[in-house]
Formats: structure tokens, C-alpha cells, sequence
């Protein structure tokens, strides 16, 4: 059973995707010795998730586990965009071209399509999911999208909200006795670098006119958010106390208790909605704005930022329902019977 994704770049949105995504698989009764997860880091993968992993840019390991295996799974993200690269589009659909060629049947599950700058990238991803046995999206403009292709798909939660459980029960949103702090995450990026720019004038000028108040707190999910936040830090642009690096979702817990949110990365917004502290989002991205326009999170696109406020969550939203969505399309992808 092969998982793919953007696994093993230290970005901690997509490891709590690729944790997930073996979870939902445990859970439908898939033995952890028949999963392996394609991986850029592939020891630090194997460490930290329990199974077997391999290098995601060696092609004969790859094909080799892809014809050992029965099915790829591509398990979560925002694989099939072309702003960053075209690079992303052509390697997830080699790589479902290689999987079918080699005998592994290819489904998806938690995915956010586009945006597209280029022609080749939409008909990349056309084709490689109208071979996939399931797609699942997670955002109404992914479904949107996938309808202007001419392909069928399934829409539910991101595979994170999963795992939350724990994190909602310990996190006690806004009740924390902690110093009040705005927690801000900037992200670098072809279409993110300049918005990052005018976001960090923005929380300064916030931030200095006593609108907050408190300590800034940067908060970084990979090495290229404390980066670019670092450089802000030491140019003056951005007046932060410290910047803190989340790896894990027990690190998250520590840091958003008693503190207020803005940010760009979808996983730092949801960590932050689930955590019930007020926050503003950045839609950066349209999975972002997607997310955001959800759960009633204000966004900020430009100029003064609005008051942050707690998202507001569907009454039937649960962990618990999520799981059982995934649960039912792994299932189902998998000709397992409930």
C-alpha cells in the first residue's frame, strides 16, 4: 500500500497529513507492514510514523513499491498547483501514470486543487485523477474546479481535523491565564512573498498603535517561515519577541493557549480555529479562503487588519465525523465492507 504527498519536508501541515492518512488506513484494517510512505526525508519518515518509507526521487524505488503494491494513495494537500512550480503537477501525475502502469490502482483523499497559472497544469491534473478510483476534496472551490474538468468527485473535511480530538479537548482557546500574545505566521512563495511583505507592515502598524497589544510571537511550521520571518525580524519590519518553531501538534497546544492569531498557512488557521482564540486569515491561497469563509474567520487581503474573532464551527462538526467520512472512502477504495 503506497502513500504519497508532500511528505518528508519538515512542513508540519503535511506531516500531520501524512499521520492521517496511515492512521485512516490502521483504522480500516490495513496492516502497518504493508504501508510505505514515499517520502523526501524516508529515515526520518520511518522513525517517526512506524512504517516503511523510501526516497520519493528515486525512480526505481518507487516503481518497485508501486508494483508490490494494490493501490497509491495520494493522501492530502494541495498536490496539483503550478504557482509555485509545474514541477508539482508533473511529478504527482507521473507519478499516477507510473502507478498505473505498474499494477497499483491510484485514489486520493483530502485534496485542494489549484490555482493554476499555466494550460499544462489543469490537463496534467485532469488526467491523472480521472484514473483514480476516489477523489475527495476538501474546500468547494477544489469541487468547483474539479466540475470544470469534467470529473466526479467526493467533498469532505481535511484529513488533519482527524487527529484533533486531543488538541480540542487541551486547548481551552481564549481561557488561558497566560500574557495576551499575537501569534503571526508568514510563509514565503511564489504568490505569498509580497503579501507576506505588506501583512508584516500591516501587524507592525497594528502592533505599534497598541490595537493588540501584548507580546508578537512569530510562529513558524517549517524552516522557510522562520526564515523569512527571522530576516523580517532583524530588518525591523516585523517587531517580534521570539519566533517559535511548531513541529508537533503538542507544540501547538504549548503555544496558542492565550493568544490571539493571524496567518497564511491552512494549518496554522485551523490550529488556531480549533483552538478557539480569536484569529484573521490570510487567503493567500484559495484553500485558505475556503477554510476561513467556513467557519466565519475574517480575512485580510489588505490595509488595517480587522478585529481577529474565534471561527465559528458547524454544530455538527466533529473529529469524530471526519473520520467517519475518510474511514467510508477508504473503505470504499479499498473494497473493504463496513
Amino acid at each position: 500500500m503506497a502513500v504519497a504527498g508532500y511528505y518528508g519536508f519538515g512542513n508540519l501541515g503535511d506531516e500531520l497529513l501524512a499521520e492521517a492518512a496511515i492512521t485512516a488506513l490502521l483504522r480500516c484494517g490495513v496492516e502497518k507492514e504493508r504501508i510505505v510512505l514515499m517520502s523526501a526525508a524516508p529515515e526520518e519518515s520511518r522513525q517517526k510514523f512506524g512504517v516503511d518509507s523510501i526516497n520519493r526521487w528515486k525512480v526505481l524505488q518507487v516503481c518497485g513499491t508501486l508494483r508490490q503494491s494494490e493501490t497509491l494513495l495520494l493522501g492530502g494537500g494541495g498536490l496539483f498547483q503550478d504557482v509555485s512550480s509545474l514541477l508539482s503537477c508533473f511529478y504527482y501525475w507521473w507519478l499516477v501514470r507510473a502507478a498505473c502502469f505498474c499494477g497499483a490502482v491510484p485514489w486520493a483523499i483530502g485534496q485542494s486543487f489549484g490555482p493554476f497559472s499555466t494550460r499544462t497544469g489543469p490537463r496534467l491534473t485532469r488526467d491523472a485523477l480521472k484514473r483514480c478510483r476516489a477523489v475527495q476534496v476538501r474546500d468547494a472551490a477544489s469541487e468547483a474546479l474539479c466540475a470544470s474538468l469534467g470529473l466526479t468527485v467526493e467533498t469532505g473535511g481535511d484529513l488533519a481535523l482527524s487527529l484533533a480530538d486531543s488538541f480540542i479537548s487541551q486547548a481551552g482557546g481564549g481561557k488561558s491565564k497566560s500574557p495576551a500574545r499575537l501569534l503571526v505566521n508568514l510563509r514565503p512563495g511564489a504568490g505569498a512573498q509580497k503579501l507576506s511583505e505588506r501583512l508584516a507592515d500591516a501587524i507592525s502598524a497594528c502592533f505599534y498603535s497598541s490595537s493588540f497589544g501584548g507580546e508578537l510571537v512569530g510562529v513558524a511550521l517549517s524552516d522557510e517561515d522562520e526564515r523569512l520571518m527571522s530576516r523580517f525580524n532583524s530588518e525591523g519590519r516585523l517587531p517580534l519577541s521570539r519566533i517559535e518553531r511548531i513541529a508537533a501538534l503538542p507544540d501547538a497546544l504549548r503555544v496558542f493557549s492565550g493568544s490571539a492569531a493571524v496567518g497564511m498557512r491552512l494549518h496554522f488557521v485551523m490550529l488556531a480555529a480549533l483552538a478557539q482564540i480569536p484569529l484573521v486569515a490570510v487567503p493567500y491561497d484559495p484553500k485558505v479562503e475556503s477554510f476561513a469563509v467556513g467557519q466565519n474567520i475574517p480575512l485580510w487581503r489588505d490595509g488595517a487588519l480587522p478585529p481577529p474573532r474565534p471561527a465559528s464551527f458547524p454544530r455538527d462538526f466533529s473529529p469524530g465525523r471526519v473520520r467517519g467520512e475518510i474511514d467510508a472512502l477508504c473503505r470504499k477504495a479499498l473494497y473493504i465492507e463496513p
